[in-house]
């Protein structure tokens, strides 16, 4: 890849480091804590400064990067904070994988001046391999003051789990899954070790694996399953304990050291999904609950580790597509935000409730397409939305084939649907509107 084409980002000081990577090691180093140093904004989202986001009732729009091409179907899949909050990681479809950086006068403020611009972002680092991605995720120790640990993993379709540099955009190493005819598969999900990183989890169409992140190659461990993972999750108070669901609707706790699986929930219409499960993911504040979301159902459902027979709550959205609508938590735990296919972000405050006992919920029209992915920022009032989703080529059935007429014995084609493919970052603080 040639270096017009892989842009160089900087790191969270706005540094170019790109002389200290030539030395880094392939592989994010084990030995030291990767941790980022706290700032204003660390302390700015704190529990105490969540009650402050939507305060206003309104997000505030501070970025956008979009792709506005509809004939190429370029519509996102889902976004991803990196951990340091210094850029934000997605999927293009048939454009590859993009990193967006934070604009650089939003580090550390505690609200937006009236006069600000919209920025208008590019892509820092475009990885251009083609096909379907499946699934990504940072490096949890992601720290762009280090750069061997500026990374991130990606399942494409029949492709193996590859290792990416986020500063270069080259391709760093691969893991391989193989099947039971010894031949690569590609994984569905996957997932890091929460505590350090140190090992790759692939959910699979009949197994998960997991590898050693410092060890390329063929998988260090391997457990059957009955359904495959499309989904998973890890609490990092649970490290041994994988959480994960499957397109047959089911939901699953496995247990690594014991190889046992126990069911979440059952097919009761109450106690489960109507369709295959895209999302689930541990509330951060308490990872003693999590939740699950699944292609064309409405439903959003939370459980609890110590009672996994039925959901403890089931909340409601939008979503009339295959496609996998993300979740997430807020930092502290106290908001839960998802879109949907009419391009409205929930947002649910967990800490307050309704006159009918639910969270709070808060609605808000940010794009004309299916919103498809939310990501809160890990240290400050900022989210990032993508959105986008596939559209069929527009029917031309209403047309006479002599003379291009419309045929009244045929009914009028609907309007062609608005179509929107954009990464887009909010302001969701103290703002303009705000009186204090």
């Amino acid at each position: 890849m040639s270096q017009d084409e892989t842009d160089q980002h900087p790191g969270a000081n706005g540094q170019d480091i790109a002389e200290e990577e030539q030395d880094a090691p392939n592989t994010p180093e084990q030995d030291v804590p990767m941790q980022t140093e706290e700032t204003d904004a660390d302390a700015e989202c704190s529990p105490v400064a969540e009650a402050h986001f939507f305060k206003d009732a309104a997000c505030i729009e501070v970025a956008r990067c979009s792709w506005d091409r509809p004939v190429r179907q370029n519509y996102l899949q889902g976004c991803r904070w990196s951990p340091d909050g210094t850029c934000v990681l997605t999927a293009v479809n048939n454009d590859g994988m993009h990193i967006v950086e934070l604009p650089t006068d939003l580090y550390g403020k505690e609200s937006v001046p009236e006069e600000r611009p919209v920025d208008l972002l590019t892509s820092a680092v475009h990885v251009k391999e083609g096909g379907l991605v499946y699934d990504y995720a940072w490096y949890p120790g992601m720290n762009s003051g280090r750069p061997e640990t500026c990374c991130w993993i990606a399942s494409r379709q029949h492709e193996p789990i590859q290792l990416w540099d986020a500063f270069t955009g080259g391709l760093r190493c691969s893991y391989k899954g193989y099947d039971q005819f010894d031949e690569v598969e590609a994984a569905l999900s996957l997932a890091f070790a929460p505590a350090d990183g140190a090992t790759i989890y692939g959910g699979y169409k009949k197994s998960i694996k997991c590898f050693d992140i410092n060890v390329p190659g063929r998988e260090t461990g391997s457990w059957r399953t009955k359904s495959t993972a499309s989904c998973m999750a890890i609490a990092s108070s649970m490290p041994d304990t994988i959480l994960f669901g499957s397109w047959n609707r089911s939901i699953s706790a496995l247990d690594v050291r014991s190889g046992e699986c126990l069911p979440v929930g059952n097919y009761a219409p109450e106690n489960s999904h109507t369709a295959g499960v895209t999302w689930i993911g541990f509330a951060p504040d308490t990872e003693e609950r999590f939740v699950t979301g699944a292609r064309k159902d409405p439903k959003v459902l939370f459980w609890d580790v110590r009672k996994l027979t039925q959901p403890v709550q089931t909340l409601v959205r939008t979503c009339g597509t295959n496609q996998r609508i993300h979740l997430a938590f807020s930092p502290g735990g106290r908001w839960l935000i998802s879109g949907d296919t009419r391009g409205i972000l929930h947002a649910w405050n967990l800490h307050e409730t309704d006159e009918a006992g639910r969270p709070k919920e808060l609605l808000f029209p940010l794009h004309w397409d299916c919103l498809n992915g939310v990501s809160f920022h890990p240290h400050g009032p900022i989210m990032a939305t993508a959105s986008g989703q596939y559209h069929f080529p527009h029917s031309a059935a209403n047309l006479d084939a002599d003379d291009g007429e419309p045929n009244p014995d045929e009914p009028a084609a609907k309007e062609p649907a608005k179509v929107e493919n954009s990464l887009t970052l909010w302001w969701i603080g103290k703002g303009v509107f705000s009186e204090e």
